[in-house]
């Protein structure tokens, strides 16, 4: 390449040696798309793989929060997931409506958002009725808004106390005001078939972020674009 820089230069002064050969030309253009045939597809794969970690990462930061909502407010707060719409949000656990198993009977979490509507309003009222003074709530604004993962990441499977084989594309993770939780893992895979994996600890209460390998995944039959 800087051969032919210095060819050009040289040619400004001897019209002898002005202009490139056809086959100078073409080695060049085989250069250049044999540098970006090797870039793309890894550009590609690194985009894919920060969209997948960001996932993950934003789906821990909302547990993490509820953990710590639920201990400062001394309520219990829960993370509920949407498999089927890639979707989850935070919400008291007074919110929902469950099976005295704690099966979720809400098929949707408009419904629960609702339900955090009417508890909000309902609170309001009798602020009012009582003359006591406002409280405002540190997930105000936060609870009862649905957050939707990127369009090329799938939330393939998630494992609870309730859900673990059941199949459940709705589930939850409920967080004590004793700074404990319930075990729970979710899944997150890329168009590619890697694998994150965003669990809660029971005895803590904290959430971490894991990529499994793909030794892990083929074990757990963890099938892109599939749930067990």
């Amino acid at each position: 390449m800087l051969a032919l820089i210095s060819k050009w230069r040289i040619s400004k002064h001897n019209p002898d040696l002005r202009g490139f050969s056809l086959i100078e030309v073409s080695i060049v253009l085989f250069i250049i798309l044999l540098m970006t045939s090797a870039t793309v597809p890894w550009m590609k794969n690194f985009s894919e793989n920060t969209r997948l970690k960001s996932a993950a990462r934003g789906i821990r930061d909302l547990l993490e929060f509820a953990r710590a909502s639920a201990i400062n407010e001394r309520t219990e707060y829960a993370v509920v997931f949407d498999l089927e719409n890639a979707q989850y949000l935070l919400t008291s656990k007074e919110a929902l409506d469950t099976e005295t198993d704690g099966t979720m009977l809400n098929s949707s979490l408009s419904e629960i958002s609702q339900n955090i509507t009417d508890l909000q309003d309902e609170e309001a009222e009798n602020q009012t009725q009582t003359e006591t003074e406002s409280y405002v709530s540190r997930t105000a604004g936060v609870a009862g808004v649905p957050n939707q993962v990127p369009e090329s990441i799938q939330m393939i499977e998630l494992r609870s106390m309730r859900s673990t084989g059941s199949g459940l594309s709705i589930d939850y993770v409920v967080f004590y005001p004793d700074s404990t939780a319930e075990d729970f893992e979710i899944y997150l895979q890329s168009a590619s078939g890697k694998v994150f994996v965003v669990s809660v600890t029971e005895s803590t209460g904290r959430a971490g972020v894991r990529k499994m390998t793909d030794v892990e995944i083929e074990q757990m039959g963890l099938i892109e674009g599939q749930r067990q």
